[in-house]
Protein backbone atom coordinates (compact mmCIF):
# COMPACT_ATOMS: atom_id res chain seq x y z
CA UNK A 1 0.00 0.00 0.00
CA UNK A 2 1.41 3.65 -0.73
CA UNK A 3 1.32 5.69 2.02
CA UNK A 4 2.26 9.62 2.50
CA UNK A 5 3.14 11.33 5.24
CA UNK A 6 2.32 14.92 6.39
CA UNK A 7 4.29 16.98 9.18
CA UNK A 8 2.36 19.14 11.38
CA UNK A 9 3.64 22.05 13.69
CA UNK A 10 2.84 25.06 16.17
CA UNK A 11 4.94 28.14 16.90
CA UNK A 12 4.11 31.04 18.81
CA UNK A 13 3.17 34.27 16.65
CA UNK A 14 0.65 36.85 17.70
CA UNK A 15 -1.86 38.72 16.00
CA UNK A 16 -5.12 40.80 17.30
CA UNK A 17 -8.19 39.07 17.28
CA UNK A 18 -11.26 39.32 14.93
CA UNK A 19 -14.99 38.41 14.94
CA UNK A 20 -15.78 34.81 14.68
CA UNK A 21 -17.09 34.15 10.80
CA UNK A 22 -18.37 31.01 8.54
CA UNK A 23 -15.39 29.85 6.67
CA UNK A 24 -15.15 30.40 2.87
CA UNK A 25 -14.71 27.89 0.43
CA UNK A 26 -11.50 29.64 -0.42
CA UNK A 27 -10.43 29.13 3.31
CA UNK A 28 -11.75 25.10 3.57
CA UNK A 29 -9.62 24.17 0.70
CA UNK A 30 -6.59 26.36 1.66
CA UNK A 31 -6.73 24.54 5.31
CA UNK A 32 -7.80 20.76 4.04
CA UNK A 33 -5.88 20.66 0.81
CA UNK A 34 -3.23 23.02 1.45
CA UNK A 35 0.74 21.49 2.07
CA UNK A 36 2.93 23.92 4.37
CA UNK A 37 5.85 22.87 2.23
CA UNK A 38 4.71 22.59 -1.29
CA UNK A 39 2.13 25.18 -3.25
CA UNK A 40 0.22 22.56 -4.79
CA UNK A 41 -3.11 21.09 -3.27
CA UNK A 42 -3.13 17.43 -1.96
CA UNK A 43 -6.32 15.43 -2.06
CA UNK A 44 -9.05 15.30 1.07
CA UNK A 45 -7.63 13.45 4.02
CA UNK A 46 -9.60 12.05 6.91
CA UNK A 47 -10.56 9.22 8.79
CA UNK A 48 -12.93 6.45 8.31
CA UNK A 49 -12.04 4.19 11.48
CA UNK A 50 -12.77 5.34 14.38
CA UNK A 51 -10.17 7.88 15.72
CA UNK A 52 -8.44 6.23 18.90
CA UNK A 53 -6.34 8.57 21.32
CA UNK A 54 -2.90 6.42 23.20
CA UNK A 55 -1.38 8.43 25.62
CA UNK A 56 2.33 8.11 26.22
CA UNK A 57 3.27 10.60 29.40
CA UNK A 58 7.34 10.01 29.69
CA UNK A 59 6.92 13.43 31.55
CA UNK A 60 5.37 14.56 34.52
CA UNK A 61 2.23 16.95 33.59
CA UNK A 62 0.17 19.55 35.21
CA UNK A 63 -3.08 17.98 36.48
CA UNK A 64 -5.54 19.24 33.97
CA UNK A 65 -4.03 18.04 31.13
CA UNK A 66 -6.01 14.49 31.18
CA UNK A 67 -9.11 16.24 31.58
CA UNK A 68 -8.56 18.75 28.75
CA UNK A 69 -7.71 16.22 26.14
CA UNK A 70 -11.17 14.18 27.38
CA UNK A 71 -13.13 17.35 26.65
CA UNK A 72 -11.35 17.92 23.53
CA UNK A 73 -12.19 14.82 22.41
CA UNK A 74 -16.21 15.29 23.49
CA UNK A 75 -15.59 18.58 21.40
CA UNK A 76 -14.26 17.62 18.39
CA UNK A 77 -16.69 14.44 18.17
CA UNK A 78 -19.60 16.78 18.56
CA UNK A 79 -18.12 18.21 15.76
CA UNK A 80 -17.46 16.04 12.95
CA UNK A 81 -19.81 13.37 14.29
CA UNK A 82 -17.02 10.99 13.61
CA UNK A 83 -16.12 8.85 16.68
CA UNK A 84 -12.87 9.95 18.65
CA UNK A 85 -12.00 8.81 22.10
CA UNK A 86 -8.91 7.98 24.54
CA UNK A 87 -7.42 4.78 25.03
CA UNK A 88 -4.94 2.84 26.99
CA UNK A 89 -3.87 0.40 23.90
CA UNK A 90 -4.02 -0.20 20.61
CA UNK A 91 -4.86 3.70 19.82
CA UNK A 92 -3.80 4.64 16.05
CA UNK A 93 -2.89 8.06 17.03
CA UNK A 94 0.15 7.99 19.82
CA UNK A 95 0.45 11.23 21.84
CA UNK A 96 3.84 11.58 23.39
CA UNK A 97 4.95 14.27 26.31
CA UNK A 98 8.06 14.07 26.43
CA UNK A 99 10.63 16.71 27.50
CA UNK A 100 12.88 19.13 25.25
CA UNK A 101 15.74 17.18 25.70
CA UNK A 102 14.30 13.77 24.42
CA UNK A 103 12.22 15.53 22.35
CA UNK A 104 14.54 14.85 18.86
CA UNK A 105 15.33 11.47 19.98
CA UNK A 106 11.93 10.39 20.71
CA UNK A 107 10.34 11.99 17.48
CA UNK A 108 13.36 9.91 15.20
CA UNK A 109 12.00 6.54 17.23
CA UNK A 110 7.91 7.04 16.26
CA UNK A 111 8.42 9.45 13.32
CA UNK A 112 9.88 10.34 9.89
CA UNK A 113 12.37 12.69 9.32
CA UNK A 114 13.56 15.34 12.07
CA UNK A 115 11.23 17.31 14.89
CA UNK A 116 11.35 20.98 13.97
CA UNK A 117 13.88 22.78 15.94
CA UNK A 118 11.39 25.93 16.46
CA UNK A 119 8.71 23.84 17.24
CA UNK A 120 6.32 24.25 20.09
CA UNK A 121 4.75 20.65 19.31
CA UNK A 122 4.35 18.54 16.18
CA UNK A 123 2.00 16.24 14.67
CA UNK A 124 2.72 13.53 11.43
CA UNK A 125 -0.40 12.38 9.73
CA UNK A 126 0.14 8.82 7.93
CA UNK A 127 -2.53 8.16 5.01
CA UNK A 128 -3.43 5.81 2.19
CA UNK A 129 -2.61 6.03 -1.13
CA UNK A 130 -6.98 7.37 -1.85
CA UNK A 131 -6.53 9.28 1.10
CA UNK A 132 -8.22 7.50 4.05
CA UNK A 133 -5.97 8.91 7.61
CA UNK A 134 -4.69 5.72 9.00
CA UNK A 135 -2.42 6.83 11.73
CA UNK A 136 -1.21 9.70 13.14
CA UNK A 137 1.54 10.34 16.01
CA UNK A 138 1.78 13.79 18.16
CA UNK A 139 4.63 14.71 20.33
CA UNK A 140 4.84 17.90 22.67
CA UNK A 141 7.77 18.33 24.47
CA UNK A 142 5.76 19.75 27.53
CA UNK A 143 8.29 21.65 29.45
CA UNK A 144 9.30 23.75 26.57
CA UNK A 145 5.22 24.37 25.83
CA UNK A 146 4.61 24.97 29.33
CA UNK A 147 6.83 27.64 29.60
CA UNK A 148 6.09 29.52 26.78
CA UNK A 149 2.39 29.56 28.47
CA UNK A 150 1.21 27.05 25.07
CA UNK A 151 1.41 23.37 26.71
CA UNK A 152 -2.75 23.16 26.37
CA UNK A 153 -3.23 25.17 23.78
CA UNK A 154 -0.04 22.45 21.56
CA UNK A 155 -2.85 20.05 22.52
CA UNK A 156 -5.96 21.35 21.23
CA UNK A 157 -4.27 22.59 17.91
CA UNK A 158 -2.32 19.20 17.01
CA UNK A 159 -5.07 16.88 18.00
CA UNK A 160 -7.42 18.90 15.62
CA UNK A 161 -5.07 19.10 13.14
CA UNK A 162 -4.87 15.23 12.75
CA UNK A 163 -8.26 15.09 12.22
CA UNK A 164 -6.85 15.98 8.71
CA UNK A 165 -7.15 19.81 8.37
CA UNK A 166 -3.80 19.59 9.15
CA UNK A 167 -2.41 22.99 7.05
CA UNK A 168 -1.96 26.25 8.58
CA UNK A 169 -2.77 29.79 6.84
CA UNK A 170 -2.91 33.32 7.39
CA UNK A 171 -5.80 33.17 5.41
CA UNK A 172 -8.05 31.77 7.78
CA UNK A 173 -8.75 33.78 10.90
CA UNK A 174 -9.59 33.96 13.75
CA UNK A 175 -8.90 29.88 13.98
CA UNK A 176 -6.58 27.52 15.53
CA UNK A 177 -5.01 26.71 11.82
CA UNK A 178 -3.28 30.60 12.00
CA UNK A 179 -0.02 30.59 13.37
CA UNK A 180 -1.14 33.97 14.42
CA UNK A 181 -3.81 34.13 15.74
CA UNK A 182 -3.98 34.33 19.56
CA UNK A 183 -6.57 31.63 19.17
CA UNK A 184 -6.31 28.58 21.82
CA UNK A 185 -9.68 27.69 21.76
CA UNK A 186 -11.21 25.70 18.18
CA UNK A 187 -13.34 28.37 17.01
CA UNK A 188 -16.68 28.42 15.23
CA UNK A 189 -14.85 28.71 12.03
CA UNK A 190 -13.25 25.28 12.67
CA UNK A 191 -16.22 24.08 13.83
CA UNK A 192 -17.77 24.47 10.76
CA UNK A 193 -14.46 23.32 8.91
CA UNK A 194 -14.50 20.34 10.90
CA UNK A 195 -18.06 19.55 10.52
CA UNK A 196 -17.94 19.72 6.28
CA UNK A 197 -14.53 17.59 6.45
CA UNK A 198 -17.42 14.97 7.96
CA UNK A 199 -19.93 15.45 5.92
CA UNK A 200 -20.60 12.16 4.05
CA UNK A 201 -20.78 14.01 0.46
CA UNK A 202 -17.24 14.54 0.60
CA UNK A 203 -14.57 11.60 0.41
CA UNK A 204 -11.20 10.33 1.03
CA UNK A 205 -8.97 11.03 -2.08
CA UNK A 206 -11.44 13.83 -3.71
CA UNK A 207 -9.57 16.82 -5.28
CA UNK A 208 -9.84 20.26 -5.38
CA UNK A 209 -11.95 20.20 -8.54
CA UNK A 210 -14.51 17.66 -6.98
CA UNK A 211 -14.58 19.28 -3.54
CA UNK A 212 -14.90 23.15 -3.89
CA UNK A 213 -18.38 22.88 -5.35
CA UNK A 214 -19.39 20.25 -2.65
CA UNK A 215 -18.06 22.70 -0.05
CA UNK A 216 -20.01 25.22 -1.36
CA UNK A 217 -22.79 23.33 -0.57
CA UNK A 218 -22.22 21.94 2.49
CA UNK A 219 -21.24 25.29 4.69
CA UNK A 220 -23.95 27.11 3.02
CA UNK A 221 -26.30 24.82 4.00
CA UNK A 222 -24.41 24.59 7.58
CA UNK A 223 -24.79 28.62 7.42
CA UNK A 224 -28.45 28.81 6.79
CA UNK A 225 -29.42 25.89 9.48
CA UNK A 226 -27.91 28.48 11.85
CA UNK A 227 -24.53 25.54 12.83
CA UNK A 228 -22.27 28.82 13.42
CA UNK A 229 -24.78 29.78 16.13
CA UNK A 230 -24.78 26.02 17.26
CA UNK A 231 -21.28 26.24 17.53
CA UNK A 232 -20.42 29.26 18.99
CA UNK A 233 -23.08 27.93 21.76
CA UNK A 234 -21.31 24.59 22.25
CA UNK A 235 -18.00 26.07 22.14
CA UNK A 236 -18.76 28.73 25.41
CA UNK A 237 -20.08 25.51 27.07
CA UNK A 238 -16.77 23.78 26.82
CA UNK A 239 -15.10 23.38 30.15
CA UNK A 240 -11.94 24.17 27.67
CA UNK A 241 -12.48 27.76 28.18
CA UNK A 242 -12.20 27.16 31.41
CA UNK A 243 -9.11 25.51 31.49
CA UNK A 244 -7.61 27.06 28.64
CA UNK A 245 -8.22 30.40 30.46
CA UNK A 246 -9.70 32.01 27.63
CA UNK A 247 -12.77 34.34 27.95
Amino acid sequence: MTKALLLIWAILIVHPARAETAPSVDQFVEIALGQEYAAERTHLRRWLLPIRIEIHQETLLPGPVIKLIDELLALLTSATGHAIDRVSTDGNVQLYFVTSRDAQRRWREVAVGEFPADALCAAQIETSRTGEITNAVVLIPSDRASQQGRLLSCIVEELTQITGLANDSDLVFPSIFNDRSTNQMVTPMDWLMLRALYDQSLQPGMVEADVRPVVQQILSQLVTMGELERAKSRIKKSELFELLNVN
